[in-house]
């Protein structure tokens, strides 16, 4: 039986079966350790850092399995509330980060997250629809 990650992540496609599958792995860890922790070797450790810095592997393509996997789950439904929110992620206390800008006030330095969640009318989670991120100049 494949796990859930790999049942939510059917669709995804980095374009290297390898990618894909080291996608499953990622997301199938411990979300509350850090990626050492969660990789438990420092050749897996590796290994994870390698495919973040791969060209292939955008936040949009990482997120397109699981958008797929959500619409099939809305096109079961009758009526779905889709839910925005923009976060602020703040780096104001990593000033050596690039790429980032000023939020709400000077003080707060880093990048907006703009999210569209699915969810049913009877409250029930279905998953992310969209998502939008960057950094003011």
């Amino acid at each position: 039986m494949p796990s859930w990650a790999a049942e939510e992540l059917r669709h995804a496609d980095l374009g290297d079966k390898r990618l894909n599958r080291r996608l499953i792995d990622i997301v199938s860890a411990k979300p509350t350790v850090s990626v050492p922790q969660a990789c438990g070797t420092w050749a897996r450790t590796k290994a994870v850092y390698r495919f973040w810095d791969n060209q292939r592997v955008t936040p949009e393509a990482m997120l397109d399995g699981h958008i797929r996997s959500t619409i099939e789950r809305i096109m079961r439904q009758d009526c779905v509330l889709l839910i925005q929110d923009t976060t602020n992620l703040d780096f104001a206390h990593h000033p050596s980060t690039k790429g980032l800008g000023h939020l709400d006030n000077l003080a707060q330095y880093g990048m907006k997250l703009h999210t569209t969640l699915a969810v049913s009318t009877a409250g029930v989670p279905l998953g992310l629809v969209d998502h939008q991120m960057w950094a003011r100049a």
